[in-house]
């Protein structure tokens, strides 16, 4: 291998951890993988670049090919001269010209430029085409996993889904698998095409066939109002820690929601849960309500503060209602 070249370019690494494997965007051009020669070609104006797993990243370097002078030969008697040599005849039949602003060469007579012509036409170029390897090239590594140890949150580097190595996070999906999940630990059923009035009373839940979360049904109602909905929704993607912190945060608000409405609506043995849940209905009724309300700007304050206190009312009765 020739004496490495610099080179100042970078190649992008996806280092998947769990799987072992890293893989390498190669630019067009021919390169050196693993003792391996790779060609990439063009692949349009948008092209990202060819991947390839790689066993040793730092192995790579990129090919390049240059023609080199070695002398020249006589095409008349096969001799040869060297560059240095040839370079001396040809300055000193050179003497008797001179070159314009253009480079062009002029000569002071005849016979001076007629005996450099002749001898010029008789060399030929030796040249030989030389391999040339880069130094390894500069890595910008991204360390990602592809099993997440959580279903909800997919790496889509290897599915297809994504072109850079980011997670995405489902909520539609997650929010309906953790909602099912917590029922079962309660002891709830899945029943197929139950309305809201067939699960008054009743350990089962339903939600219709051809609807969202917005029709999930039990304990005798909806349990997804207008206010709680868009907590449902939402398609993301960014870093595993940052969808992470959305999923935790779902997790925390969708179990709470259901073991609220389950102690509420179960425990009619004492007055007090018929009292909380008295005050937890009016409390969001009276939200909804507030949340209505088409207000001054003057008074915008005054409303963020009214519905902060019924939200602090209703956590207040929330917790209560755990607690027991």
């Amino acid at each position: 291998m020739n004496t490495p070249t610099a080179s100042p370019n970078v190649l992008k690494v996806v280092s998947i951890d769990d799987l072992g494997l890293d893989i390498v965007t190669l630019p067009q051009g021919v390169w050196l993988v693993d003792n391996e020669v790779v060609s990439v070609s063009y692949q349009g104006w948008d092209s990202k670049g060819h991947q390839i797993s790689v066993e040793n990243v730092d192995s790579i370097h990129s090919i390049s090919k240059r023609t080199v002078l070695r002398g020249y030969k006589n095409k008349e008697d096969g001799s040869s001269l060297s560059i240095e040599d040839y370079n001396h005849s040809a300055a000193m039949l050179l003497k008797n010209s001179t070159a314009d602003e253009d480079g062009d060469v002029l000569w002071s007579d005849l016979d001076s430029e007629f005996a450099y012509r002749k001898w010029h036409a008789k060399w030929e170029r030796i040249t030989e085409e030389v391999t040339e390897y880069s130094s390894p090239w500069l890595l910008d590594r991204t360390h990602i996993r592809q099993d997440t140890g959580n279903h909800y949150i997919q790496a889509g580097f290897l599915t297809g889904k994504a072109d850079v190595p980011l997670y995405s996070y489902s909520r539609s999906n997650a929010v309906a698998g953790m909602m099912a999940e917590k029922f079962k630990s309660l002891g709830m059923v899945f029943q197929k095409g139950t309305s809201y009035g067939g699960t008054e009373g009743k350990h089962i839940w339903s939600n219709s066939e051809h609807s969202g979360l917005e029709y999930v049904v039990a304990f005798g109602k909806y349990i997804f109002n207008k206010q709680i909905l868009p907590k449902t929704r939402g398609e993301f993607k960014g870093s595993f820690d940052h969808l992470d912190s959305i999923y935790q945060e779902d997790k925390k608000w969708i179990e709470s929601h259901i073991q609220t409405l389950y102690n509420l609506h179960f425990r009619n043995e004492a007055a007090s849960g018929v009292l909380l849940s008295e005050v937890s209905d009016k409390l969001k009724a009276v939200l909804a309500y507030v949340n209505t309300l088409d207000v001054k700007v003057k008074s915008e304050t005054s409303k963020r503060s009214a519905v902060a206190k019924i939200n602090e009312a209703i956590e207040c009765v929330n917790k209560e209602v755990l607690e027991k």
